[in-house]
């Protein structure tokens, strides 16, 4: 009898931490269990994402939509992980981030989305995936990193606009860190850069959402 209250008793405390979960999604695309334990995902959300010399109210700006979606922070990372992370963040639209990282001879995918606006409260995560990809897709967005010259490019460039949006692309390889930001950045090299991660996702965009 006793044993029978206590398997009773038991299962309603695991049907009640069930119960507790976040509600964000999982994709079935995950071919793998794959985290560095290198990377630095903090617990204040008054720690910055950017270095100290990075502009201070968008270092404040992006740090939140970051620390929203348990993003970890790439420029105090030491390990020998390779990383690019694509941040977009639209005015009225859903705030995402995409990490594309080598650890040896495994390549990996993982992409995020807020339910908030990227120009106001990023909301609470409600998408995180995450997919193995190939080696030649890997080399295939090198190559677009070579073309636009990534480590050698202007952080920030004088544009901005009120409506838009601002496409942040982040890269850390070994001790080696550099971001660039652009604001609404027309078609061309950077644009089709960063494209390209969204097209590695299965997020789907009206033709006036992508912007």
């Amino acid at each position: 009898m006793k044993w029978t209250i206590f398997l009773s008793i038991a299962s309603l405390v695991i049907l009640a931490s069930c119960q507790g979960r976040s509600n964000k999604v999982v994709s079935d695309t995950t071919t793998m269990s794959y985290e560095s334990s290198d990377l630095h995902i903090p617990n204040d959300s008054a720690q910055l994402y950017f270095p100290t010399n990075f502009d201070s109210y968008k270092n404040k700006w992006y740090s939140e939509h970051l620390f929203a979606m348990r993003e970890p922070i790439l420029f105090s990372d030491n390990s020998q992980t390779e990383i690019y992370r694509f941040v977009w963040l639209r005015t009225f639209s859903n705030p995402i981030a995409i990490r594309i990282e080598k650890q040896q001879n495994i390549y990996m995918l993982t992409w995020k989305l807020c339910d908030g606006a990227g120009g106001y409260e990023p909301g609470q995560l409600t998408i995180e995936r995450q997919k193995q990809i190939d080696e030649i897709t890997w080399e295939n967005f090198k190559k677009l990193l070579n073309k636009i010259n990534f480590w050698k490019m202007k952080t920030n460039v004088k544009t901005m606009g009120l409506d838009g949006s601002q496409w942040i692309l982040e890269g850390k390889v070994a001790k080696k860190y550099h971001v660039v930001d652009r604001w609404s950045p027309e078609r061309g090299a950077y644009y089709e850069c960063c494209d390209f991660l969204i097209g590695l996702t299965d997020l789907t965009f009206e033709k006036d959402d992508k912007y």
